[in-house]
């Protein structure tokens, strides 16, 4: 089964430094970068990869700046409205890990089934947790939806699994103990979306790690592991990919 892939921007995230994007490389630039949300159709079946970011300004007020701009247009209700879907039409999402760009809304869609790293939400349920530090980055709110689900709306990734025919999900850890990467059967080929074990293609293809990593070798297996299936890779962040390679937003 091929599946088509729509792209929408959630948001930018703004004045990232160079370290935060490049392990221990360019300390004196600042980027920006985006936040997507992608939406899987194909026979009769409708698929999230992200559910974006909520409400943010308990994260800028944090962080000190605004981070996380998120245009009206760009919220998860106006991509919903862009794609003609109904949040009670989705069938599965696939979250990439449980950061708060990432995982929240996940409530809003209350038939979908949740696909999830079991590794990434037994770590997060103990007591020392040194990777889920704190509120900001790892919400409360979806993660207690998630875990408050009956087991057959839960969907475990442990090494790898074929979810539905034409994607598979793999762990890959890296930047956080939770992140998944999501192999799909395309037009285009095998398109793999990687999490934040990359914020750029770049990252991948250069061999170079991003700087927010909880494991840095985690990072490099995962990275040879998306370079032997993706035929096309899809980051969660880069800019490139709708103002470059993919313009009309579809694969």
């Amino acid at each position: 089964m091929k599946f088509e892939i729509e792209i929408y921007r959630n948001g930018t995230v703004d004045k990232l430094p160079g370290p935060s994007i490049y392990y221990l490389w360019e300390f004196n630039k600042l980027y920006q970068l985006y936040t997507y949300v992608y939406i899987l159709k194909g026979q009769g079946i409708t698929i999230l990869i992200d559910t974006g970011c909520g409400d943010v300004k308990e994260i800028n007020k944090n962080q000190g700046y605004d981070i996380f701009n998120i245009p009206k247009e760009e919220k998860i209700e106006s991509i919903l409205d862009k794609a003609m879907i109904k949040p009670d039409k989705v069938d599965y999402v696939f979250l990439s890990h449980l950061h708060h760009d990432h995982c929240s809304n996940v409530e809003m869609f209350p038939n979908a089934k949740i696909v999830v790293s079991k590794k990434g939400l037994i770590e997060y349920m103990k007591n020392k947790r040194p990777y889920y530090y704190n509120r900001f980055d790892f919400p409360m709110k979806p993660i207690n939806y998630i875990s408050a689900l009956p087991q057959e709306k839960i969907v475990f990734i442990e090494d790898e699994l074929e979810v539905v025919e034409g994607i598979k999900a793999f762990w890959v850890g890296g930047h956080s103990p939770c992140c998944i990467a999501i192999e799909v059967d395309s037009k285009k080929g095998k398109v793999v979306f990687t999490s934040d074990i990359a914020f750029l293609i770049d990252n991948i293809e250069r061999d170079h790690p991003i700087g927010e990593f909880y494991n840095l070798w985690e990072c490099y297996e995962g990275y040879k592991k998306i370079k032997k299936r993706a035929e096309v890779i899809l980051t969660s962040h880069d800019p490139a990919i709708i103002d470059h390679l993919f313009k009309e937003g579809k694969i």
